[in-house]
């Protein structure tokens, strides 16, 4: 699949985006962690995050405000200044989870390594397609078929709002197996687990309009014939079917989803940061930097880059951040139960004792 392109001048401006229940973060997520309509970026800002309030709290108790939340947690604060992952604390971080839209770094890599090599310009334009909108999150599913927006600007809705029709545009634009083969160059540690890649349009698709028999064959297929499936049976689905996503309880977390363990986070994370610092490629870290759910003291990180991926039962998020003493660090976390739905208030006040502790480590 091929997406069409011309180079421009300009970019566009940001719509207002309101995500629902899959995918991204939730907006209960949003809520709790108290940025629902109030989405800010996070280069230098300085805000009331201070870890005084947690300056009595150890690590072991962190572990413990994790354990709590879910049944199944990981996490890993690690160090990256020699341009590896030097881990500083960790639970659990080669238990793979669920990560939801955390996927899409590994398309901003793929995307990262066209531009490098000139085959992709941040501001060639692509034309928006039917057969790539998707739901849930993101307004531009709304936007008529042939608008045209550049590279940057659906690279940064992908990233900052979590657009899935700006997704699947950028990742068919790369290229599926190019998004692949990122993975694996990247460091994930079996890039298996997800391919063929979803896109997100087949994603919920295959959640909310197959049947439980069009899923049991996916799942028993050859990776060539889940290709085919995905091309042919799941993009004939009409977007139609999409239009009830409601759900009581998470849905096969633990069998359609994109998978990795914090490790292959924090690796994707140390090659975003590899890349942004080539020529051309400064945008990566913006892009990455646009959003963090979380508040951070920008007395303490100057510059912090977030990706996350949420949907009923699964919550992730990876934090890539830049000291004052110019030292880049790491913070991944991740919740699921395949079960019921997350704690969203318990996780959120569990991430942020983990930043402040580890803003205490980067002050030391």
């Amino acid at each position: 699949m091929s997406l069409d392109r011309t180079s421009v001048e300009e970019n566009e401006t940001a719509p207002t985006v309101h995500r629902r229940s899959v995918m991204g973060w939730s907006a209960a997520a949003l809520a709790a962690i108290g940025l629902a309509g109030a989405l800010k970026p996070s280069l230098a800002r300085a805000v009331d995050a201070t870890p005084e309030a947690m300056s009595d709290i150890e690590w072991g108790e962190f572990d413990a405000m994790l354990a709590a939340v879910a049944p199944n947690v990981s996490m890993l604060a690690a160090d990256l200044s020699d341009g590896t992952v030097s881990p500083i604390h960790s639970v659990s971080p080669e238990l793979v989870q669920p990560v939801g839209s955390s996927f899409k770094l590994w398309v901003l890599y793929a995307l990262s390594k066209l531009v490098e090599d000139g085959t992709i310009n941040w501001e060639d334009e692509v034309e928006i397609q039917d057969q790539y909108r998707s739901v849930p999150g993101g307004d531009l599913r709304y936007v008529q078929a042939g608008t045209r927006f550049t590279v940057r600007y659906l690279a940064e809705r992908m990233i900052q709002k979590s657009d899935n029709t700006a997704t699947d545009h950028v990742l068919f634009l790369v290229g599926r197996e190019n998004a692949e083969a990122a993975m694996a160059e990247v460091g994930h540690h079996d890039p298996s687990l997800n391919t063929p890649l979803f896109a997100t349009r087949e994603f919920a698709m295959l959640k909310f309009a197959a049947t439980d028999e069009e899923r049991a064959a996916y799942l028993a297929a050859s990776v060539e014939e889940r290709r085919r499936i995905l091309e042919e049976d799941i993009a004939a689905i009409p977007f139609e079917a999409l239009s009830d996503l409601e759900q009581t309880a998470p849905i096969e977390i633990d069998t359609f989803e994109w998978f990795a363990n914090r490790t292959d986070l924090a690796l994707t994370m140390n090659a975003l940061l590899a890349q942004s610092q080539k020529p051309g490629l400064r945008p990566v870290a913006e892009i990455l930097s646009l959003e963090t759910q979380l508040e951070f003291d920008g007395s303490i990180w100057p510059y912090v880059g977030f990706k996350g991926g949420s949907e009923m039962g699964v919550l992730s998020g990876t934090w890539l951040m830049q000291s004052m003493d110019g030292r880049y660090f790491v913070y991944s976390v991740g919740f699921s139960d395949p079960d019921a739905a997350l704690d969203m208030g318990a996780a959120v006040a569990a991430m942020n004792t983990g930043r402040d502790l580890l803003g205490a480590v980067a002050q030391s």
